[in-house]
């Protein structure tokens, strides 16, 4: 059960990094590149619409990729170690991606059938960093957890070991 159990645990996570990295995003993003709101119409003056659909597809499939990986190994082996490492780093940069695809200054145009009447500018930067903080936080207990793994390879082994042929392991 457990090799098989792990799969599907692995492909369950992808599945829900998929629907969280790629689909709301571009669902959210095609969605808001032209709302009508009470017959005014307001629709996303950046040009980079394809430049920030790609990034987030591109870092979606890589993070998804490493989160079936990552879910899928044995706990506290040390690939699980590896790919939680670098799934983190690879979020911190799905989440760069959106300062650099420009994202995090959305520019939208209020126009009504005659004229345009102005715009309007959501700053999410801010929102940005602070991720970017917490990620910050995450890598370091990450990188903990990798050397620990690889550090107490022999006694994460033997109690698995003990484990298996059904020992008590009273220690």
């Amino acid at each position: 059960m457990g090799r098989a159990f792990n799969i599907v645990k692995g492909l369950i996570f992808m599945s829900v990094y998929i629907a969280t990295t790629m689909v709301i995003p571009f669902l959210t993003f095609t969605w808001i590149k032209e709302v009508q709101i009470l017959g005014v119409g307001i629709v996303l003056t950046q040009h980079d619409y394809e430049k920030i659909i790609f990034w987030i597809s591109a870092f979606g499939l890589l993070i998804s990729s490493t989160a079936f990986f990552n879910y899928s190994s044995p706990k506290q082996s040390i690939r699980k170690g590896t790919f939680a490492l670098v799934q983190i780093i690879l979020n911190c940069l799905y989440i760069w991606s959106y300062k650099f695809s420009g994202a995090t200054e959305i520019r939208f145009e209020i126009v009504i059938e005659i004229a345009n009447l102005g715009f309007i500018s959501i700053n999410i930067e801010k929102m940005v960093m602070l991720y970017m903080g917490v990620y910050f936080l995450t890598i370091i207990l990450k990188g903990y957890d990798f050397f620990d793994f690889l550090l107490n390879r022999k006694n994460i082994r033997e109690k698995r070991y003990k484990k298996k042929e059904g020992g008590n392991d009273l220690s």
